[in-house]
């Protein structure tokens, strides 16, 4: 065989292999309750200035306007799973407070004076009338993260999906709740270093991490997913696309044209 045709041959193995490390899961749960919706980032809050994120509040306010709800879950030091965005509490509460090894009663109040819900008190107040989208944050234990979350959702009857960044949350689901909706989140644009390492943001940009988790569904930022990985899901698996986060009406509306669902934030969208 002639230099040449090996060199083919290496290319299309390699090609093989490409795809198969990103191709999503080919057959998914029925997700006709997700489908074309809205949904409130960390609910229908106002910057964190009276009505905080992933509170009782900006989740009641998203329900009263029938959008459906981002938030974010993760366990404290007491094992209460709480629905709060960062690794602690400093940004939105103003006292730092990590959660992983706080326990719940000892978390500072949000600016609204109101405790750092609990999953439950939400899933509660929600009551099946909007879907959920509900990101399982690792901090240091994912798969502990994503049996809670688990435990917490198996007795809600209302319309929701779990994604997550950490393919091994997305696993556990893959394995152990293979009929609920899941999500591999991702991100293009640049590394932020505090928050990722090289190796982990370039697997996650390409959607390298699809070999694990081979999620029903892939939620991605959407100004930045100009990227070969996002151009074959588009045109050759055609997943579900979530859209994260929308921040005005035009990119919304440009959203629409190749994603299922919207995640917006801090503006009122076009009915």
């Amino acid at each position: 065989m002639v230099w040449y045709a090996w060199v083919l041959l290496l290319l299309a193995a390699l090609s093989a292999l490409y795809l198969w490390l990103i191709f999503p899961h080919l057959h998914r749960p029925d997700t006709a309750a997700l489908l074309q919706k809205l949904y409130a980032h960390r609910g229908l809050h106002d910057g964190n200035h009276v009505v905080p994120e992933n509170s009782l509040a900006a989740f009641r306010r998203a329900v009263e306007a029938g959008y459906g709800i981002e938030l974010d879950v993760q366990l404290t030091a007491d094992d209460k799973l709480v629905v709060h965005h960062d690794e602690d509490t400093l940004r939105v509460c103003g006292i730092a407070s990590v959660i992983r090894t706080t326990p719940y009663a000892a978390l500072p109040p949000l600016p609204d004076g109101s405790p750092v819900p609990t999953f439950a008190d939400v899933l509660k107040l929600v009551d099946g009338r909007v879907s959920l989208i509900v990101e399982i944050k690792p901090y240091d234990k994912p798969v502990k993260n994503a049996a809670a979350t688990r435990d917490a959702l198996r007795t809600y009857t209302g319309p929701y999906c779990v994604e997550s960044f950490h393919p091994l949350i997305v696993h556990y689901f893959r394995k152990n709740a293979p009929d609920v909706v899941r999500g591999q989140l991702a991100m293009g644009g640049r590394r932020n270093p505090t928050e990722v390492g090289i190796v982990s943001f370039f697997a996650i940009k390409y959607l390298l991490v699809n070999v694990r988790s081979r999620p029903h569904f892939v939620a991605y930022a959407c100004a930045s997913d100009h990227n070969l990985s996002m151009w074959l899901m588009k045109r050759i698996f055609h997943p579900l696309l979530v859209a994260w986060t929308i921040r005005d009406q035009k990119a919304l509306d440009a959203a629409r044209e190749n994603y299922n669902m919207q995640i917006f934030e801090l503006f009122t969208p076009d009915a």
